[in-house]
């Protein structure tokens, strides 16, 4: 008995203490859990009843030297769904998909997932946000985004890119300084019940996001749209791939304009080829031809190898390790100094220069003035350019490098290069950007002149300009030439290997003594008639230069003379009918009016023409002929009805005349109606018959 007593004594004790090491081990956990650790599980606890959503910044604006907006950001709605709050899944679905014309299955998988908020659909438009808010929709509802906005369209497409719908630069400059513009989200939270509903009066916190810095560029949007013509009426007028315009200030390395085509549309980049977005100027590479001669030039007249009055003698061709290599002019341009070799841009002259150089003495000058290697722009997808390295220049390479073949630069290479020949022998680091500001205005960064090195002296320079004058005055450049105004140049026309294909271009500065803006035209892979530089890339530079000057306020040398001005403006031809004629009697009877011709189609006997015979228009303009089977092409060449209400019979008269339009009129005074209204599309030639009162 006893026994059994004291073994029921120890079973207690025993329950006991394993009751106690329980008890201390839940005051432990509690402690635990309560005091020491209690900021962790209120965290935890906060977290579970917390929905978080980004609040997305406002990206940066980007805008021209003169504050004109190029990329804004504008709100835009974004579909948001709470899972837990939407009562018919499949049905909100359906309806969604209609509005949104997404696929249906893939929103209901959005919609059911397992989460306390998810995006259905990004910055959608306005139509459609209307839409989706008048269905009142249970667990459906928005946040506002910044959607990336291109006021200007096709304008600078190249340069700005474009971003994605995450805020991300994709493209451009919106991508080589996406850190700058991007900005950094924010954070709003929303307290809510075990079942996912809002807390009325639960804990709302509100973090707000960061706005993007603002980014000023170099370009000048009216110098960009000048160029931008200009290339959009060349490829209307010859037959090429693609062409390139750029504009620089050579004495800060600022880049003024820079323009490609063809070009796209940044606010709907997804509809184009990848291709398009590509900015040839920087990416591209091509053989730069005779423009090269100016490197050559300035290397031979440094080193003191040549004179501008030393005597060279071109029989036509020069032999080099064998092989004969050609001068362009068929025979040959026989004596002559230096300053004419240049003027008449001719090869074997050039190829005596690099063989005097030798190769090591020329490649430093062609590495020094940059080529072979990036200009470091700050833009994605430079190109270094392609070079023949020391030992792979042998006397036949170093010949044909000497006059600008065998190698391949990138525009923006070359008026770097050329732009240290018109600021006195300073080569320039080129850049885009020129200041980088707050969204409240204040400066953070300002992009000053940055000089990487002395290329050549001032008094090379200075002769080199003056050389290149002779090239405008005397030789393939005159074309350039401006009333008032000095400008030194080169052309170059570089045939594809193998093909009837040219890369035509055309790089000049002014005024030549102190030059204020250098301007490089590059057409690529043109094939029709013409395909010379001074008869397509010249003109360009001419009319793009035209414009640029006055906008820039760059005063002439002299004023211009009256009698000039009125010999200028009359000098207007009528277009010859050359329908139904042979092409070559065509060519004599336009020729002999100084018009000029482009062909669409392929035969001999004209079908058609544009403008229509009889039209006034300038001498020197462009007349399109037609051969069978190209008729659907004269579409292309449509003119559209400008406004003539409020004019009198004469301004209208001299509008017409330069759209190539006919005039008819009843009664005097101001017009006061028209037929076509302004802004259709009618054949070139045809009449517009206005009345006045």
């Amino acid at each position: 008995m006893r026994n059994l007593r004291l073994e029921t004594k120890k079973r207690i004790n025993f329950l006991f203490i394993i009751l106690m090491a329980v008890m201390l081990f839940l005051i432990g956990r509690f402690s635990w859990i309560q005091i020491i650790s209690n900021k962790l599980y209120q965290e935890k606890a906060l977290g579970q009843r917390l929905r978080e959503l980004k609040v997305e910044p406002k990206r940066g604006m980007i805008y021209d030297k003169n504050g004109v907006e190029l990329a804004v950001s504008a709100s835009a709605d974004t579909v948001v769904a709470i899972p837990k709050e939407i009562k018919k899944p499949e049905e909100t679905a359906r309806k969604l998909s209609e509005i949104l014309e997404k696929d249906q299955e893939e929103i209901y998988k959005r919609i059911t997932k397992n989460a306390a908020a998810v995006y259905v659909s990004r910055k959608i438009d306005d139509k459609q946000a209307k839409a989706i808010r008048e269905l009142n929709l249970p667990g459906i509802t928005f946040t506002e985004e910044t959607k990336r906005f291109y006021p200007k369209g096709m304008l600078a497409s190249h340069l700005l890119g474009f971003s994605g719908v995450d805020n991300q630069g994709l493209q451009g400059l919106e991508l080589s300084y996406d850190n700058q513009l991007k900005g950094n989200p924010g954070r709003i939270s929303i307290e809510s019940d075990a079942v996912g509903r809002k807390i009325p009066e639960g804990i709302k916190d509100y973090k707000a996001p960061d706005d993007g810095n603002n980014i000023y560029l170099t370009i000048d949007n009216v110098l960009q749209y000048i160029a931008e013509r200009e290339l959009d009426k060349a490829l209307t007028e010859h037959t090429a791939e693609a062409a390139t315009i750029v504009m620089m200030d050579p004495n800060t390395g600022e880049i003024l304009a820079l323009a490609n085509r063809p070009a796209y549309d940044p606010n709907n980049f997804a509809e184009y080829s990848p291709g398009l977005w590509r900015n040839r100027a920087v990416s591209d590479t091509y053989e730069p031809g005779s423009t090269f001669k100016i490197i050559t030039t300035s290397a031979g007249l440094e080193e003191g190898v040549v004179h501008p009055n030393d005597k060279f003698f071109d029989p036509g061709h020069i032999e080099v390790a064998g092989q004969i290599i050609h001068c362009w002019k068929s025979g040959g341009h026989g004596s002559q100094t230096f300053a004419e070799v240049v003027q008449n841009s001719c090869n074997p002259g050039f190829v005596q220069i690099g063989q005097r150089l030798g190769k090591e003495t020329f490649y430093k000058y062609i590495e020094a003035f940059g080529f072979g290697d990036k200009t470091d722009i700050q833009f994605p997808g430079e190109a270094k350019g392609l070079m023949y390295t020391l030992p792979q220049i042998g006397p036949v390479e170093l010949a044909t490098i000497a006059f600008g073949h065998g190698v391949s630069v990138t525009p923006i290479q070359l008026i770097t290069a050329v732009s240290a020949v018109a600021n006195g022998g300073q080569l320039l680091k080129p850049h885009l950007v020129k200041e980088i500001r707050s969204t409240n205005g204040k400066l953070i960064k300002k992009i000053e002149p940055e000089p990487i090195r002395k290329v050549i002296s001032e008094e090379t320079a200075k002769t080199v300009r003056e050389l290149l004058v002779g090239v405008v005055e005397n030789g393939s450049g005159q074309a350039t030439k401006l009333d008032g105004y000095e400008i030194g140049g080169k052309t170059g026309t570089a045939k594809y290997y193998g093909q009837r294909k040219y890369n035509v271009s055309f790089i000049g500065m002014l005024p030549a003594d102190k030059p204020e803006l250098v301007a490089l035209v590059v057409v690529y892979g043109l094939t029709s008639e013409p395909h010379y530089a001074s008869q397509v890339a010249v003109p360009i530079f001419h009319n793009v230069i035209k414009d640029a000057v006055r906008y820039l306020e760059i005063p002439p040398k002299e004023e211009k003379k009256e009698e000039e001005d009125e010999k200028e403006r009359i000098k207007r031809v009528k277009v010859p009918n050359v329908k139904n004629l042979s092409l070559s009697i065509a060519e004599e009877l336009l020729a002999k009016e100084g018009l000029k011709v482009k062909l669409e189609g392929e035969g001999d006997i004209i079908i058609d023409q544009v403008p229509n015979p009889e039209v006034v228009v300038n001498e020197g303009s462009t007349v399109i002929l037609f051969f069978n089977g190209a008729e659907k092409n004269k579409n292309r060449y449509k003119v559209t009805v400008p406004d003539l209400k409020g004019m009198r019979v004469r301004e209208a008269a001299n509008i017409m005349s330069d759209l190539g339009l006919r005039l008819k009129w009843q009664g005097s005074g101001e017009i006061t109606k028209q037929q076509p209204v302004a802004g259709k599309t009618v054949n070139s030639g045809d009449y517009i018959t206005v009345w006045l009162k």
